[in-house]
């Protein structure tokens, strides 16, 4: 270091803020030196280029930490605003956009890191599950009571399309998780995404054609019911939804009851979760109201480089009215209602706005 470096270090160091070092003993010496006017000596600028060097050190460690709570806080905002725009949607066109995306693979296979699996993160898959169908139930004429009511209650709610992937949908290297799901995304290497259809005839169809023979699933949230009961849908053989993705089950219902009062912690709820993905803007062009586009929520835990990283509508499909733990077709919505909008782990907005001050409160 040459004399001149020296000056520019010197001065760096009269300008630097001391007071982010923690250590007393250090501070008071930094603001000892800082006040000093004339020159110092050989071991003084040795203690000056090592309490440069400790303040660069401390501010990148102030700085990191900053960026971990921004991401969740630009996730809380995210999803607050997301859940604005879908209501006042709503309010004003009378129903919600389509070409939401179904988190769960169509064909229901469940084999991890395959298809739909493969972008989400374990905390994903650890707070959301899945419906299934048979395949008879998704066909006009054999459709079960429970399965074509549940259909309806979404194709009236304005959901009639779902964009959706299958257990053998596979993308080349560096594909984008958030565009994955999309069937014209260029990135696929075998079987892209296409669309669930509602038609208005009470089928259920995936890319123009019927369900095949492993039938198909739905994403949601899963229900325990009472801790007794259960929880399951009604359909010609009684399905299960206390399940996550990654097999793990509820004995209650206390996650919906944190997300919506109107859900009972000890009740037994059908609650549909679609992400808010690329193709929800599209969607809503030419209508009275548009939705210009739907941000990332990328958050501490979840980077959209590796991972699915959109926020997530909860639509209340069907309610175990009379408590015995099976949701009938008497009991489904005539139409789906939104409960709320969360982040990609299953976060409200509350939760992610309190993550995100977390390390900051503990410091």
């Amino acid at each position: 270091m040459n004399v001149h470096q020296l000056k520019i270090a010197i001065a760096k160091f009269k300008n630097a803020n001391v007071s982010i070092l923690k250590d007393d003993a250090m501070r008071a010496k930094a603001q000892k030196l800082q006040a000093k006017q004339k020159g110092f000596t050989l071991l003084e600028l040795l203690v000056v280029i090592t309490l440069l060097a400790t303040l660069s050190t401390a501010a990148l460690v102030a700085y990191d930490g900053a960026g971990e709570n921004a991401r969740d806080a630009s996730a809380a905002t995210a999803v607050n605003t997301l859940e604005g725009s879908l209501r006042n949607y709503r309010s004003i066109v009378g129903e919600y956009p389509e070409q939401f995306d179904n988190l769960a693979n169509v064909d229901g296979v469940l084999t991890a890191g395959a298809g739909a699996m493969q972008l989400m993160s374990t905390e994903t898959r650890d707070f959301f599950g899945q419906l299934t169908f048979a395949q008879a139930e998704t066909v006009t004429a054999t459709a079960s009571t429970t399965a074509a009511a549940i259909f309806s209650s979404l194709r009236e709610a304005g959901l009639e399309e779902l964009q959706s992937v299958q257990s053998t949908t596979t993308w080349n290297d560096g594909f984008v998780p958030n565009l994955a799901m999309n069937e014209s995304y260029p990135e696929v290497s075998a079987n892209p995404g296409s669309e669930i259809e509602f038609t208005d005839t009470g089928a259920m169809e995936f890319d123009d054609a019927a369900i095949g023979t492993a039938g198909a699933a739905i994403s949601i949230v899963p229900s325990g019911g009472n801790g007794t009961d259960g929880c399951e849908v009604n359909f010609a053989t009684a399905v299960d939804i206390t399940d996550d993705f990654n097999g793990n089950s509820t004995s209650d219902n206390a996650v919906l009851n944190l997300i919506s009062d109107g859900l009972d912690s000890e009740g037994c709820d059908l609650v549909v979760a679609l992400g808010i993905g690329k193709e929800v803007p599209g969607a809503t062009l030419g209508n009275a109201v548009e939705i210009a586009q739907v941000p990332t929520v990328g958050t501490n835990n979840i980077n959209p480089r590796d991972n699915y990283a959109r926020a997530i509508a909860l639509f209340q499909v069907g309610h175990d009215a009379d408590d015995d733990g099976t949701i009938t077709a008497d009991e489904i919505l005539g139409r789906a209602r939104l409960i709320a909008v969360v982040g990609p782990e299953g976060r409200t907005i509350d939760q992610i706005a309190a993550d995100a001050t977390a390390s900051t409160n503990d410091d």
